[in-house]
C-alpha cells in the first residue's frame, strides 16, 4: 500500500479518500517513528537488505515521505 501511495503524492495528488490509507500508514509506525519491513525479496538478492520483522530505513523513508507530503491538519486532505 505504501508503495502505491507513494505515487499519487509524488504528483501532488490529494483526495480525501487516500484518509484510510494515510492513517493506516500512519499507525504502522513504532515508538521511535520507525517502520518494519512486514515483506522482502531478499531471496531474490544475493545479499539480504534488511531483515524480516525489523525497523526498515527504505520503509521509513518512504513512509515520511508519504506522510509529509499530504497536508493532514484539521482531518481533512486540500
Amino acid at each position: 500500500m505504501l508503495e502505491i501511495l507513494l505515487i499519487p503524492t509524488r504528483l501532488g495528488y490529494r483526495d480525501e479518500r487516500m484518509r484510510e490509507a494515510l492513517d493506516l500508514v500512519a499507525a504502522k509506525a513504532d515508538d521511535q517513528g520507525r517502520w518494519t519491513l512486514q515483506s522482502t525479496f531478499n531471496d531474490r538478492f544475493v545479499v539480504p537488505i534488511e531483515a524480516k520483522g525489523e525497523p526498515s530505513r527504505w520503509v521509513t523513508l518512504r513512509a515520511l515521505e508519504v506522510l509529509r507530503a499530504v497536508p493532514r491538519a484539521a482531518g481533512r486532505l486540500d
